[in-house]
């Protein structure tokens, strides 16, 4: 009999969301990706795929020794994503374009997850963190890569994959990033993270940083600013997972 190719470690459910972390090979290199799958599909908005409608959300570890291949300009992202995460896609069942998906270089033993309950609203969040090499304050410290034709380099990065059971119409889809990029910013200030690259000055983010919003199936909310209970949630999980993600790789 061969050999499985994937093995799983369970992070938990909560309320019909599994979460797992799914150790696996990349073109022969051990690496490890974040499966989130929900009851059916459900409304997302991604920063890497717009508005899409999917029931798994990944968060793929890409270690360094794959680097060279992702900067491989012969090939689309689809492609190269397609071809790291080729055993987990198996697993699940799923193609590239059936997924969301972010991309990190943390490995996702150290992802930090946070929930809020209040009535009968629920929001989660799933955070991994990398801030030492290209924190930055963004529009001040100059910008060390450039875009050209859907080609670009990535370093370190925040990921946050936010989940909650409110039915988010398009514009709390939206403004949800405002909320949840807020909320990241509260978490570098209570850590005082700086920039790499002037270390006087209070870090933002990183030049990478990945947002995923699911939208749930029920209780419609068209705003989720700060001064709406869901918004207070929705900031409360992405600081406190966002502080425990930045703790756990750098191992303090």
């Amino acid at each position: 009999m061969a050999e499985p190719k994937t093995t799983r470690k369970p992070i938990g459910t909560f309320h019909g969301v599994t979460a797992d972390v799914v150790y696996h090979q990349a073109l022969g290199t051990p690496t490890d990706t974040l499966a989130i799958t929900l009851p059916r599909k459900q409304p997302v908005l991604s920063t890497r795929h717009g508005y899409i409608e999917t029931d798994v959300i990944c968060n793929c570890h890409v270690p360094r020794g794959l680097w060279d291949f992702m900067h491989d300009e012969s090939h689309s992202w689809q492609d190269t994503y397609g071809q790291i995460m080729k055993d987990v896609l198996s697993e699940l069942g799923r193609t590239i374009e059936d997924i969301a998906f972010m991309s990190t270089g943390v490995n996702q033993e150290k992802v930090a997850w946070h929930e809020e309950i209040y009535d009968e609203f629920w929001v989660i969040c799933f955070t991994t963190a990398g801030v030492k090499t290209n924190a930055m304050r963004v529009g001040v410290d100059k910008a060390s890569g450039i875009e050209r034709n859907g080609k670009f380099e990535k370093i370190g990065t925040i990921n946050n994959i936010v989940l909650t059971n409110a039915i988010l119409e398009p514009p709390a889809l939206a403004s949800s990033f405002i909320t949840i990029t807020e909320a990241k910013n509260v978490a570098l200030q209570e850590l005082d993270i700086r920039s790499a690259y002037a270390p006087n000055l209070m870090a933002t983010g990183t030049g990478t940083d990945q947002i995923t919003i699911v939208s749930g199936t029920e209780y419609k909310y068209t705003y989720v600013g700060g001064h709406t209970k869901l918004g207070e949630m929705m900031a409360r999980t992405v600081t406190s997972s966002t502080i425990q993600a930045i703790r756990n790789s750098r191992g303090f």
